[in-house]
């Protein structure tokens, strides 16, 4: 029987303000690279990933600036 993994990384390093303003800064620039409508399915999977992406590196920016 397997046992079912967290969801979660207990080994994952927290990220510095600075390390994660350039993950921002580049997953920014894909986005427009890519364009507000994606021109496929996988353009549009890419956007929302990139966005979902976006939104958790914010949430840490922002809880370690607190």
């Amino acid at each position: 029987m397997q046992k079912c993994r967290p969801r979660h990384r207990a080994n994952r390093v927290a990220a510095s303000p600075g390390r994660l303003r350039e993950e921002i800064a580049t997953i920014e620039k894909r986005l427009a690279q890519l364009g507000p409508d994606g021109d496929c399915g996988y353009e549009n999977a890419m956007i929302r990933f990139y966005e979902q992406q976006l939104g958790m590196r914010r949430k840490l920016l922002s809880a370690g600036e607190l």
